[in-house]
């Protein structure tokens, strides 16, 4: 066929390293490559990891027609799909087919693999008034591109003028998708509702058919459509984690953790084999044993707890000190143990928190959150909400599942606001016993907020006694307080009540306040 230099890979191992090593204008790859990775895991890597070079055509052979491989494999867009058994010529007239259409657009994806999207729309337009022969595929790439760009009424018009050619299927579908865009509801169902029965469009009409059912809180339905395209297509580990957002969401949770397991074993040999998916999968059984009876509970945390202790067999535990600690803390709240959890945190305050993915962010909100430190749980939500800046499906259900979170602080704030209002108001009448067990109070929801921390330890400074618990509450006040910047007043006012309480209170006179 005129190929000179030609390699060979036993595996997916070997062909990866081979791409590493040198550029390939030609793959041809097999499906099924053994134990390790398979076709599509090696061809998912390869374009995750920019290790395609723009020209470089990608074919994949297999003697699998099942439908959950043909659809998994249309979704990645390799050049070409090829069922065995087939003919020499059969092959090569694939190979020139895909070689000339890489070399005919040769400049759209080259902007495109340096993600220049303006100017790959441009060249787009170049190829459709100057090859009539490769303008239905500038056509397609071209209606992508604007969409991309967020060009949505221009995608929209544009897609009218190639329908009216013919009605092409991938057509519609960017039709629907920029009425998606424009919020033009009805005409979005409708004509994804129809794209679900053609092959080539299926998997994603349902993706976004789920997407606008979730816009609409229509949740269930969201699930049972995403189901069914994970189930065509279940390979996709993005599309699976949505799909177990969608169960925590509609509070499913052991059918949250049960596809968050499957990620783990789904995900094995892929690019997205990370410690993240043994995490979430703790993560997701902590959030089942939060609703479950003592003996289930009891049963399903020590499966958390396994999948922990495993983690240091594949992952570096020390770069993942945060994470797990979170997640033992959360444990531990579950089974009650609500000091343990305490003490796990504080063996993680001084590390920073900022640089946490969203899922342990997530989690790390929760975690304060059981443990009554709202103050925290808070900071955790403020971050989450700078981090889902993604247009995607997973990101719009993190997005939910945020909120669901903040509408829990609300409440629980409420409840808070009414306990501090009435320990005001015993400061005031000279009721400072009562005014110290309601500061303590609202001070367990919330043991990391400097203000509560200082009205604590102002009425114990007015109290007749400090005896027993509230001395850990003093002590803890305190330190709360060096922790944190006070500006001049509320400094002064700092080291007034410390002076105060030593003098006054007999069983603070020896505390490290």
């Amino acid at each position: 066929m005129g190929f000179e230099a030609i390699h060979l890979a036993k595996d997916a191992g070997e062909a990866m390293q081979k791409c590493i090593d040198m550029p390939f204008d030609f793959i041809l790859c097999d499906f099924n490559l053994g134990d390790c990775k398979d076709g599509y895991q090696l061809f998912e890597a390869l374009k995750k990891q920019q290790l395609l070079a723009p020209l470089c055509c990608f074919i994949v052979i297999s003697a699998e027609g099942q439908s959950q491989i043909v659809h998994g494999v249309i979704e990645l867009q390799p050049d070409d799909y090829l069922l065995k058994p087939f003919s020499a010529p059969a092959l090569e007239e694939r190979i020139n087919r895909a070689i000339r259409h890489r070399i005919e657009l040769r400049k759209v994806f080259f902007r495109l693999f340096e993600q220049d999207y303006a100017e790959a729309s441009r060249e787009c337009d170049l190829v459709m008034r100057t090859k009539p022969d490769y303008a239905l595929q500038a056509m397609r790439l071209k209606g992508e591109l604007l969409l991309k760009l967020g060009d949505y009424d221009k995608a929209e018009v544009f897609y009218q003028k190639v329908l009216q050619q013919k009605a092409y299927s991938w057509a519609r579908l960017g039709h629907a998708l920029s009425c998606f865009y424009l919020e033009r509801w009805e005409d979005t169902e409708l004509e994804l509702a129809d794209l679900t029965q053609f092959g080539d469009t299926k998997v994603e009409a349902l993706d976004w058919l789920s997407r606008l059912y979730v816009r609409h809180g229509r949740y269930q339905l969201a699930f049972e459509t995403l189901t069914k395209a994970a189930t065509l297509s279940p390979k996709n580990v993005s599309r699976q984690k949505t799909l177990s957002n969608l169960c925590a969401i509609l509070g499913h949770t052991d059918i949250a953790a049960r596809i968050a397991g499957k990620i783990v074993q789904g995900a094995r040999h892929s690019i997205d084999d990370t410690a993240d998916n043994y995490l979430n999968h703790a993560r997701a059984l902590v959030d089942q044993a939060k609703g479950a009876s003592v003996l289930d509970k009891a049963v399903i945390l020590q499966n958390a707890g396994k999948l922990l202790d495993a983690l240091h067999k594949r992952f570096n535990l020390d770069a993942l000190k945060r994470e797990t600690v979170i997640l033992r803390s959360r444990m531990s709240s579950c089974r009650g143990a609500i000091k343990e959890g305490r003490e796990l945190m504080q063996q993680i305050q001084d590390l920073p928190l900022d640089d946490l993915t969203i899922d342990s962010c997530m989690d790390a909100a929760k975690a304060f959150f059981e443990l009554g430190d709202l103050y925290s749980s808070q900071l955790c939500i403020d971050r989450l909400k700078t981090m889902l800046y993604d247009d995607d499906f997973l990101t719009e259900t993190q997005r939910i599942m945020l909120q669901l979170e903040q509408d829990k602080h609300e409440s629980l704030k409420q409840q808070i606001k009414q306990i501090n209002t009435e320990a005001s108001d015993a400061y005031r009448m000279g009721q400072y016993g009562r005014a110290v067990s309601l500061f303590c109070e609202t001070f367990d929801f919330m043991p990391t907020n400097p203000v509560i921390a200082l009205n604590l330890l102002q009425a114990m400074s007015k109290s007749a006694g400090v005896t027993g618990e509230a001395i850990n509450y003093a002590r803890n006040a305190a330190r709360v307080l060096r922790q944190n910047q006070l500006d001049k007043s509320e400094q002064e006012r700092f080291e007034k009540y410390v002076t105060t309480l030593k003098k006054t209170q007999p069983g603070l006179s020896s505390v490290q306040l």
